[in-house]
């Protein structure tokens, strides 16, 4: 069914039913009004229908006693309209018009008075009630009889009519209201739902209607709306039925607008761009996009004249102020002018002062710290201010000299110390190794042997890793960069460690794209960056798992990742794991010093790329960029 909705003919369906459910809703809810108005629930039907006939013949007398006094009825008028016949008597006693038969009986009778308006201007007054209000006065009368039959079909047949129907129908009515109202919403919202959607995959279409901006929309349909129910209610005539024919019409045509209105609106809720697709919100980010430009400008603006714009500015408020509201404008604006020549050179003066305050702390925020401000001319708490900016270049001078010197002897002393030891720890190695050649009928001394090799070793790389650390944090290891391709270095990883990966049960998965993807690099550094990931990858992923090294160009960089599956939990942030001598495994039970990504990342920025690790659950990601060389 929902479906079948989406369709053309589905949507004019609910269309149409929306139509004759609101108009049956409306129809019903104004009858309503007009029930309990007219007292239906409390009176009886001949009591209304009485009623209603007498403003009918309140209306038809007024229109046939200005004929009759005008001499406008002809001869051939024998006092017979439709189911009514009617006789006018003028103030003389005589029959003017009408039934010429005086013997009637009458159900009706009205009285009028004719009154002098001026020259030759004749005004006639017709009263409701048969009563005479002035014994003194001359009336004329006119006479009314009512066909009970109602054998022909005048409007007294169709105001009987309607007042039975009406009577009959009094507490029926609301039944009918609620219906249409259920109904007429459950189609409304039916319509709404399906309203811009395809049949077949339901997306959002928009209709014609969605290019004009949603208030300028409204306001457009809004105009159409009243003109539908305004120029028919404006072009009302004597005739009833015309009347209520054409004013529902266009209450019709209204509601339909409505309903295509409402339909627009839905689908600009659909797309999310009910806001956005309107004037007003297109003014609103003009005026943002000019104020921020105006604000950009501002800020651009030399602080000088920043600070004199704004008074000048504020001075004119202040001048209109006083122009607008004083009584003596003369005496205050001469001491408005007074004010103002004492007050701007101070501003001015507070102003330059700033500027240069301004122009040092920028200096310093820039770490140009051999910058000094000039407090010549400085007063007061200005030139304090000074100073003490000053002060703090010299201090920042000196603490950054010691932080430098206290690099440099750090670095020279791990240098020198991995120097000292790698002497005698080279010596370790090749004698323990000797040893454990050696032909020996103690296994154990062979055994011991080659665990101080092993363990000699391990300590030789440590301290290989804290000086490439060192170097590299401090920049001082030589970089070569040179151009080339970045699959190189997966190709190699993959060939590097195949039996690596296979003894530690892991599979290696690579991608990387057809097109070559060319990156300023240097072989030795990049490879060790790829060795370390690739050792920390062995050592720490869950065996039986899959291992993922790919390559893609995302925009203007070329991006390595490295995926795994961790063996332990990673209850650690990434910027931990990044830090030197940090590990994944806080049992320490894998050989290892926590330098790997610190040394990696080091390297990587040394050579203009970046170094990123991202942690989710157990899913471990090492994420290298770096510029693309070339761009295709």
């Amino acid at each position: 069914m929902r479906q079948f909705f989406r369709t053309a003919a589905g949507k004019t369906i609910l269309f149409l039913l929306c139509g004759i459910f609101g108009v049956i809703f409306t129809a019903t809810v104004a009858g309503s009004m007009v029930l309990v108005e007219q007292d239906f629930y409390t009176r009886e039907e001949s009591d209304l229908r009485e009623e209603v006939f007498d403003g009918l013949l309140y209306r038809d007398g007024q229109s046939l006693v200005w004929r009759a006094e005008n001499d406008m009825l002809s001869e051939e008028e024998d006092g017979e309209t439709g189911n009514l016949t009617w006789q006018i008597v003028g103030t003389d006693g005589k029959v003017k018009a009408g039934k010429k038969d005086t013997k009637i009986k009458w159900q009706y009778t009205r009285y009028y008075i004719v009154y002098e308006d001026g020259d030759d201007i004749w005004n006639y007054q017709l009263y409701e009630s048969s009563v005479k209000h002035n014994p003194s006065q001359k009336y004329g009368t006119i006479h009314f009889n009512i066909d009970d039959s109602m054998a022909k079909p005048d409007k007294y047949a169709w105001a009987e009519k309607g007042v039975h129907i009406a009577y009959k129908i009094r507490y029926t009515i609301y039944v009918i209201m609620a219906l249409a109202f259920v109904f007429g919403l459950l189609s409304f919202v039916t319509l709404m739902s399906v309203s811009g959607c395809r049949r077949d995959n339901g997306e959002i279409c928009p209709g014609p209607l969605y290019a004009i901006p949603a208030d300028l929309l409204t306001w457009i349909l809004g105009m159409l709306a009243c003109a539908a129910i305004g120029i028919p209610a404006g072009m009302m005539t004597d005739n009833g039925i015309v009347n209520a024919v054409f004013l529902g019409l266009g209450v019709l045509l209204a509601g339909n607008i409505f309903l295509g209105f409402c339909m627009s609106i839905a689908v600009r809720v659909k797309k999310k761009t009910l806001w956005k697709n309107t004037v007003i919100y297109w003014c609103l980010r003009l005026m943002k996009k000019i104020c921020v430009g105006i604000w950009a400008m501002l800020l651009e603006f030399p602080m000088i004249w920043k600070v004199v714009l704004g008074a000048g500015i504020f001075s004119f408020l202040e001048f209109l102020g006083i122009v607008a509201f004083s009584y003596d404008t003369g005496s205050l604006v001469t001491l408005w002018f007074l004010e103002k020549l004492i007050l701007f050179p101070v501003i001015f003066y507070g102003a330059w002062i700033i500027r240069r305050l301004q122009k040092g702390a920028a200096a310093l925020a820039e770490g140009d710290l051999s910058y000094q401000i000039d407090t010549k001319g400085m007063r007061g708490d200005f030139k304090k201010q000074g100073e003490d900016l000053n002060s703090i270049a010299s201090g920042m001078s000196l603490a950054v000299e010691k932080q430098l010197k206290s690099e440099r002897m750090k670095t020279e002393l791990i240098t020198n110390v991995s120097h000292d030891i790698k002497t005698p720890l080279t010596s370790i190695i090749n004698y323990a190794d000797l040893i454990g050649k050696e032909s020996c009928e103690n296994e154990k001394i062979t055994e011991y042997a080659e665990v101080l090799v092993r363990q000699s070793v391990r300590l030789k790389r440590l301290i290989e890793d804290l000086v490439e650390a060192s170097k590299a944090s401090t920049g001082n290891l030589e970089v070569n960069l040179a151009a080339c391709d970045a699959a190189v270095f997966l190709t190699q990883a993959g060939g590097e460690y195949e039996e690596k990966l296979q003894n530690a049960n892991l599979t290696l998965v690579t991608s990387q794209p057809e097109n070559e993807i060319r990156i300023m690099a240097d072989g030795r550094r990049m490879w060790r960056v790829f060795d370390n990931l690739m050792n920390n990858i062995c050592k720490y992923a869950q065996p039986g798992t899959r291992v993922y090294l790919s390559l893609e160009r995302i925009g203007n960089s070329a991006v390595i990742i490295f995926r795994n599956t961790s063996r332990e939990a990673l209850n650690i942030s990434e910027e931990e794991l990044m830090e030197r001598f940090v590990r994944g495994d806080a049992s320490r039970t894998t050989e290892g010093n926590g330098l790997g990504l610190s040394i990696a990342r080091s390297l990587a920025e040394l050579q203009g790329g970046k170094l990123t690790i991202k942690i989710d659950g157990d899913l471990f990601k090492a994420i290298l960029t770096f510029p693309v060389l070339n761009k295709r």
